[in-house]
């Protein structure tokens, strides 16, 4: 699940360097993007640990934007002996009949994506904000 900001209208009209907004733009992304991996952790299953473990965050820049990514990625074997995403798998289900941790749920990572989207878009904005006032 990533958040993509496009920051082509913010070029329009303006005297600024792309290079600074875009320093900035990363440094909102990296604070949202931190907020969304707590929140998700929090929110993931946790029976062995393992779905925590491997999730993680990356930050990119581009020339026309920048891109934040929470990814989780474990893989098992299904009992068919084929490799499959349980990560996926588990954040799709509808419901969990029995949780081994109170406060996990499926949609781990979606629902506080969407819970806090404008938060997020407001962390982004005030980073530009501030990092064009330096």
């Amino acid at each position: 699940m990533s958040i993509e900001f496009d920051m082509g209208a913010f070029f329009k009209g303006l005297d600024f360097s792309k290079e600074n907004v875009q320093a900035a733009a990363k440094i909102g992304m990296d604070d949202a993007i931190d907020d969304l991996l707590r929140i998700s952790r929090e929110e993931a299953p946790l029976d062995k640990g393992t779905l925590r473990e491997t999730s993680g965050k990356r930050v990119t820049v581009s020339p026309t934007g920048v891109t934040g990514e929470v990814y989780y990625s474990v893989n098992e074997r299904g009992s068919s002996g084929d490799r499959v995403n349980y990560a996926l798998i588990v954040h799709e289900m509808d419901t969990f009949k029995n949780p081994t941790t109170p406060g996990t749920k499926p949609k781990y990572l979606e629902d506080p994506l969407t819970q806090n989207a404008s938060k997020y878009q407001r962390m982004i904005a005030d980073a530009i904000r501030k990092g064009l006032a330096e």
